[in-house]
């Protein structure tokens, strides 16, 4: 019997500081988004003035919470909110945000830490 041997070249491994990068932006892309990167996303999406009338306030599953200011806020951003929520899916990835709620909040109860957004009971 002639069996025919296939012969696998052998690569230099990769450097174990560019292997772990790739790994750690891997998992960061499906892990829990920090409110900074939601504040920056959110903005980007509301502009300037609409982030100052409205923040991300918590992710709860893949439901974000957005407090808002006031009542006419709240309108407008209604009026947007399939946009919005198309765009957080495509800057965050809909196995990180899948809708949107919006609510009436107060300013001083906005959090500033920068950590992950944390599941509120």
């Amino acid at each position: 019997m002639n069996r025919s041997r296939t012969t696998v070249k052998s690569t230099t491994p990769a450097p174990l500081a560019s292997v772990l990068t790739g790994v750690l932006k891997t998992l960061k892309k499906g892990g829990r988004p920090s409110l900074e990167e939601m504040g920056e996303v959110w903005q980007r999406l509301v502009g300037e003035e609409g982030a100052q009338h409205s923040w991300p306030n918590r992710l709860m599953g893949r439901k974000l919470v957005v407090e808002v200011e006031n009542s006419g806020w709240m309108y407008m951003l209604g009026l947007r909110k399939t946009e919005l929520l198309e765009g957080l899916v495509e800057l965050l990835g809909a196995s990180r945000v899948r809708a949107l709620v919006l609510r009436i909040g107060e300013k001083q109860q906005r959090e500033t830490s920068r950590g992950p957004l944390e599941k509120h009971a």
